[in-house]
C-alpha cells in the first residue's frame, strides 16, 4: 500500500503532523509512506523512521500555474497512491489528488471544494478549538479505522550528530563553552499576541546578571528585533549570542543549535514546537484569544512539566482577534511579568 501525507505549510504545523505519521507507520508497517511538504522544513523530517519519501510542493516555482498545477498531477499519478491524508487544505492539491486518481482521500471538510474532492472528508470546525491541533489531525485518521487517544504519540523530528555539529562549533567560536544555555526566540510570524518586547529585554538581562549564557535567536525577517534587544542590552556587561537566520539558512542550523539548549524561551512559534520535539524543557507566552490559545497550539507533550506555559489571567471572551484599546485589559500579555518568567527558566536550570 502507498500512502501520501500532505502538509504544505510551515514549521510548527508540520512538527504538530508527525504524530500522524507515527501512527500510519504503526497501523500499516508495510506500507511505503510519502510526505508532500515545502522545501525548507525536509532537513528535519528526512531522517524520520516513519518516512520512506519526501516530496516537495513548490506552489511559487515549479507548481505555480495552470503548467505547475499539471506537473503537481502527474508527480503524483506517478506515485501511485492509495491513500492520502490532507492535514491542511489546499485547493491545488486536493484537486491534482483527485485528478491522479487516488482512490482515498482524507482530508477536512472546510471550503466549497473539499466537500466535492475528498471522499473520506471530516467536517472539523478548527476555529472552536475543541481540541489540540495535533489531535484534529489524528481525528482525521478516524475514517481509515484509526483511533488513538490524546498525546499518545508526542512529535518527533530528526537531528543527527553531524547536523550538530555546526552549530556546536559556531557556539564555541562566539565563546560557549558548554555551560548550560539558555536560547530565546523572541520573534514570531504574528500568527498569535506575543509577548513584549522590553520583557524579553529584562529577562535576558536578568539571566545575564545572574551570569547565565544566552543565544537571542532570529529568522530572516526578524533583523531588526535582534538589533533593537543588541542596542538595548548594550551597556550590560555580560552579552549574549546573537544568531539571525539568513535568506537561504536552512532549519537544521537552528534545530542543531537549539540541541544544545538547556532551556528554550519563545512564544506560539515554530521554534517553540522544534524545542519540544528535541524534548527541550520550555517556557512559553500564549494569549487568551480562542484561535490562538495554547488548547489548540501550546506545546504538545506527554510530561507536561517539562513546559511551562504562561497566559494572562484575564477574560478575553474574543475567538479570533485582539480588540486592542476596545478592551479593558489590553495589552493582557504585559500582565505575564519578566520575574514569572525568570522563575520558570531557574526552575528549569535547576533540574
Amino acid at each position: 500500500m502507498k500512502i501520501l501525507v500532505v502538509r504544505p505549510d510551515r514549521l510548527g504545523d508540520v512538527i504538530l503532523s508527525t504524530p500522524v505519521f507515527e501512527v500510519l507507520r504503526r497501523h500499516y508497517p508495510e506500507s511505503h509512506l510519502s510526505l508532500l511538504v515545502r522545501e525548507n522544513v525536509t532537513p528535519l523530517l528526512k531522517g524520520l523512521p516513519s518516512l520512506d519519501q519526501i516530496l516537495i510542493f513548490d506552489p511559487d516555482g515549479r507548481h505555480a500555474g495552470v503548467k505547475g498545477f499539471f506537473r503537481l498531477r502527474d508527480e503524483l499519478r506517478v506515485g501511485q497512491f492509495d491513500i492520502a491524508v490532507v492535514l491542511q487544505s489546499h485547493w491545488k492539491v486536493a484537486l491534482a489528488l483527485f485528478m491522479a486518481r487516488v482512490r482515498h482521500r482524507v482530508g477536512p471538510l472546510s471550503k466549497i471544494y473539499s466537500y466535492l474532492l475528498y471522499n473520506r472528508g471530516v467536517r472539523q470546525r478548527r476555529s472552536q478549538v475543541e481540541m489540540h491541533e495535533a489531535d484534529y489531525n489524528l481525528q482525521l485518521l478516524r475514517t481509515l479505522g484509526i483511533q488513538v487517544s490524546s498525546r499518545s504519540v508526542e512529535t518527533r523530528i530528526f537531528v543527527s550528530e553531524e547536523m550538530q555539529k555546526p552549530p556546536r562549533e559556531w557556539l564555541k567560536k562566539q565563546g560557549w563553552r558548554s555551560e548550560p544555555l539558555i536560547l530565546i526566540h523572541p520573534g514570531m510570524g504574528g500568527s498569535a499576541l506575543n509577548w513584549p518586547e522590553a520583557h524579553y529585554v529584562e529577562l535576558i538581562r536578568a539571566l545575564l546578571q545572574e551570569g547565565r549564557s544566552v543565544l537571542i535567536t532570529g529568522g530572516p525577517l526578524e533583523e531588526g528585533l535582534l538589533n533593537q534587544i543588541r542596542h538595548e542590552l548594550s551597556s550590560s556587561s555580560r552579552q549574549p549570542y546573537y544568531y539571525l537566520a539568513r535568506p537561504g539558512d536552512t532549519i537544521d542550523f537552528l534545530a542543531g543549535l537549539c540541541m544544545q539548549a538547556h532551556v528554550v524561551v519563545a512564544p506560539s512559534t515554530g521554534p517553540l514546537h522544534l524545542a519540544v520535539a528535541l524534548a527541550k524543557k520550555v517556557v512559553t507566552f500564549y494569549p487568551p484569544i480562542r484561535v490562538q490559545s495554547a488548547l489548540r497550539w501550546g506545546p504538545y507533550l506527554f510530561d507536561e512539566t517539562k513546559a511551562s506555559v504562561l497566559v494572562p489571567e484575564v477574560y478575553c471572551g474574543e475567538d479570533f482577534h485582539c480588540k486592542g484599546n476596545l478592551c479593558n485589559y489590553f495589552p493582557c500579555m504585559k500582565s505575564l511579568t519578566v520575574k514569572q518568567a525568570l522563575r520558570q527558566v531557574d526552575k528549569y536550570l535547576e533540574t
